[in-house]
């Protein structure tokens, strides 16, 4: 048995440090791939919320606008029409 170590050992003092550099490259990879995909994920998330919020803010705003709009152009009908009738 000393003879296969014997015959083994060099072979794994030489890939060992190789096997374990790519074991520990593969794992910084693999987390750097992740967070990039979490911060892709939340970016997403954030960029819906906000067209939700500037979607809604654009409604709101036209539905002020245009209530103000119809709600002025009728009581500016109804003075003209008043003045008219003085």
């Amino acid at each position: 048995m000393a003879a296969f170590w014997d015959a083994v050992m060099p072979y794994v003092q030489v890939l060992l440090p190789t096997i374990v550099l790519a074991l520990l490259f593969w794992f910084v990879m693999r987390g750097i791939f992740n967070a990039d995909r979490r911060e892709r994920e939340a970016e997403a998330r954030a960029d819906a919320q906000y067209a939700e919020r500037l979607a809604a803010a654009k409604a709101r705003r036209q539905g002020t606008e245009g209530a103000a709009g119809s709600a002025g152009s009728a009581g500016a009908s109804e003075g003209n029409d008043g003045a008219q009738a003085s």
